[in-house]
């Protein structure tokens, strides 16, 4: 930044030295009074000149002391001993420790030492016979040697300066809140001017809005108790005002008598204007505003470093569309909690159900405005004691502070709430999960985070409005954990081994074929049930290997079977969203060559359910088994409420009938017309109906009355290993 012409006005006018000091040491009085009167018509550019005389070694040490800015010493060497003069030497330049102090050597007996020895033993800057001092040359003597100490002197001072500023800058640069970096400029600028009297203030405006909204910020001296007020109430002297005023008006520093007004913008960052206002008792030397015009360079880069660190706060903490915090704001918040804060801490987390819908209706900028009310009731239910996140868009996060003991009925008002949105009622239907920090005082931030999550949406798998975590709930969880990692390995090594139940005629019993399903025999003995590891398998992307070696294994069963003339297709198990994979069918038909099976050997099954989650791009993959010559079964047929217009489209060949229905069918009038209903469906439709679950022989009477053809269950065999299966085929069926 260039000084403003008041300032250069300012250093033009007033020098760094003012006046300067010359002490004469001789003992011989006649001799002190002609160099005193040689020196008393000295002109020194205007400079006063101040003559101070001693008349010993000791008198001078005196003087030396008491007069610490000292010019120019002239020094007699011989005075109470030989030697005086060279130990006062001695005495200002390593007991004192003044390297700046020139001194000039006088003796009346040349000859005494040798010049050079004595200029490099006692680091003296001149040496004269008396005799050969005329005045004139005693005049030139001592300007040469003003000259040289006050330009020394500056370069001493403006490195001291400099070291001050650097140790300054640094220290204001490891500030990135704005609070404690105006602080901390406040500091810097008493430390490098010295201030003992007055104050300095620091205060801020938006540049659109006026300068009497300018609003201080921080403060010290005889200001000190003025933060937070407006700076033009505060300030009395009305050519400070007008300094104000005029920085604020050409946008650049002013200095003037008793006081400066230091101007930074951070238009491009924050759209705000800083000041610092600084009073003196005094005038400000040359050198001190230099020092703060290079300081100002700092503090300039320091704002705008503050602006950055503050934009990048932001964007790390807020949500940019909704402006609340998110996550990672959240996480902090946690982690720099009190013990005491997470003794009466509960963390809500809420599921706003069927948000994605409502924006894909009503528009994005709707459910911004919906959740932003959202957060206002939330914020107002919970009386203000609560902390609100934005986890995803769908979901927000609770820190409550109220020590209270919540549960469902609690929470009911807000599982089932209603708030204004846009002038209207909206009512929300809330998923809502709870962890009570005190319950899991080990637990850290990302942790009481990602279990929460976790309990969220284990209530949402299970249709239910709340749940709170607990310790059995996370005792389940590591033991799924567990349970996923010897998952891995019992694929990995081809542990999971398919076992194969036949498909029955109701009418005669004939074999019409199998289905394969997964069995898991522990690594420690035990079974691990199918409806454990198949849903870890498809929650943690592995239910495509397993898939793949289940097919492989029916291949081969398909081959053995074939060779005791045994020909039925075998059926296995496969998930909706493989099927959708871009790659299934290359893998899918190089496996059945590979393995040398027919097409029309091998069928798939896949659950309704999984036909309704995928039904928007399921149906063309269909198609494309169907031209294969791959039959495909809609498994536990009736469980997921398809609509019948659906079915009629699908390219599937059969349908599975639920076991819950055969198990109910005659307890439950209702389950008997239900049941009977997909068996006339299936047979209008033209596809093959199949029974799961058949146990008895009434259950197979009661089948057949209702026009169910075929069937399978434990009435006819368990699922059993390729070796049991073929024994029991042996053994006559």
């Amino acid at each position: 930044m260039d000084l403003s012409s008041d300032t250069k006005q300012y250093q033009s006018t007033f020098n760094s030295k003012k006046y300067c000091k010359v002490l004469s040491v001789e003992d011989d009085p006649d001799y002190q009074a002609a160099l005193m009167n040689g020196l008393s018509a000295l002109n020194y550019d205007d400079k006063q000149v101040e003559f101070l005389t001693a008349s010993s070694a000791s008198e001078a040490a005196t003087v030396i002391a008491a007069n610490p800015d000292i010019s120019v010493i002239f020094l007699d060497v011989v005075m109470e001993t030989d030697k005086a003069g060279l130990r006062l030497i001695r005495t200002i330049r390593d007991v004192i420790g003044n390297d700046l102090v020139r001194i000039v050597l006088l003796t009346g007996q040349p000859g005494m030492a040798p010049v050079d020895d004595l200029i490099g033993q006692y680091d003296i800057d001149d040496y004269w016979c008396k005799s050969d001092l005329t005045q004139a040359h005693l005049q030139t003597i001592v300007l040469s040697n003003l000259r040289t100490w006050e330009h020394l002197s500056d370069m001493k001072e403006a490195r001291h300066g400099m070291q001050l500023l650097l140790a300054a800058s640094q220290r204001i640069a490891s500030k990135s809140d704005i609070l404690e970096y105006t602080h901390s400029i406040l500091d810097e600028i008493s430390l490098l001017l010295k201030m003992n009297q007055g104050g300095i203030v620091c205060f801020f405006h938006p540049e659109e809005e006026p300068l009497e909204k300018a609003l201080i910020v921080a403060a010290s001296g005889e200001f000190a108790s003025h933060i937070h007020r407006y700076i033009l109430s505060v300030i009395q002297e009305t050519v400070l005002k007008e300094a104000i005023e005029q920085a604020n008006t050409k946008k650049s520093h002013v200095f003037l008598d008793g006081f400066s007004v230091l101007y930074f913008s951070n238009k491009e960052l924050d759209g705000r204007e800083y000041m610092i206002v600084v009073k003196l008792d005094r005038r400000l030397a040359t050198n001190e505003i230099n020092l703060l015009q290079v300081f100002c360079e700092n503090i300039s880069a320091g704002f705008r470093n503050v602006a950055l660190h503050s934009k990048l706060t932001e964007l790390a903490y807020i949500d940019p569309a909704l402006g609340i915090h998110n996550k990672n704001w959240l996480v902090r918040e946690i982690r720099d909690m009190f013990s005491w804060e997470r003794e009466k801490a509960t963390l809500l987390m809420l599921y706003v159900e069927d948000l994605a819908y409502i924006e894909s209706v009503l528009g994005s900028k709707y459910c911004d405005q919906l959740t932003l009310s959202l957060y206002d009731h939330l914020s107002h239910f919970f009386d203000k004691s609560v902390d609100i996140a934005l986890l995803e868009r769908d979901t927000l996060v609770l820190i409550v502070y109220d020590d209270q003991d919540y549960c469902e009925s609690s929470l009911e008002s807000i599982i089932h709430t209603s708030i204004e949105v846009e002038s209207s009622t909206h009512s929300l239907d809330l998923t809502i999960s709870l962890v009570k920090f005190s319950d899991f005082p080990t637990y850290k931030a990302e942790q009481l985070v990602s279990v929460g999550k976790s309990t969220l949406e284990r209530a949402k798998y299970e249709g239910v409005s709340y749940l709170a975590f607990s310790e059995t709930l996370a005792t389940a969880m590591f033991g799924r954990y567990e349970l996923l990692k010897d998952l891995r390995e019992a694929i990995l090594n081809n542990d999971i081994v398919a076992y194969f139940q036949p498909k029955v005629s109701l009418k005669d019993n004939t074999l019409i074929g199998f289905e394969a399903l997964a069995r898991w025999t522990h690594k420690n003995g035990s079974s691990i049930p199918p409806d454990q590891f198949i849903v870890l398998a498809e929650n943690s992307g592995l239910i495509d290997k397993l898939d793949q070696q289940m097919l492989q294994q029916s291949c081969k069963a398909i081959n053995t079977l074939k060779s005791m003339g045994i020909h039925v297709p075998i059926s296995v198990n496969v998930a909706g969203n493989e099927i959708i994979r871009p790659n299934y069918f290359d893998r899918f038909k190089a496996l059945l060559e590979e393995e040398d099976v027919p097409n029309e050997m091998i069928e798939l099954e896949i659950t309704e359910s999984q036909f309704i989650k995928e039904k928007g791009t399921i149906n063309k993959h269909l198609s494309v088994l169907k031209t294969l010559g791959v039959r495909v079964n809609i498994d536990d047929f009736g469980t997921g409420y398809s609509s019948l217009a659906y079915l009629s489209t699908l390219s599937v060949s059969t349908i599975k009938i639920d076991h819950s229905f055969v198990w109910r069918m005659e307890e439950s009038e209702k389950d008997w017309q239900i049941l009977k209903m997909i068996i006339e469906l299936g047979n209008s439709l033209g596809l093959n109906v199949i029974a799961e679950g058949i146990e008895t022989d009434q259950q197979k009477e009661h089948l057949l009355a209702l026009g169910c053809g075929d069937g399978q269950g434990y009435l006819f065999a368990k699922p059993m290993s390729l070796d049991d299966t073929i024994n029991w085929i042996q053994s006559g069926l």
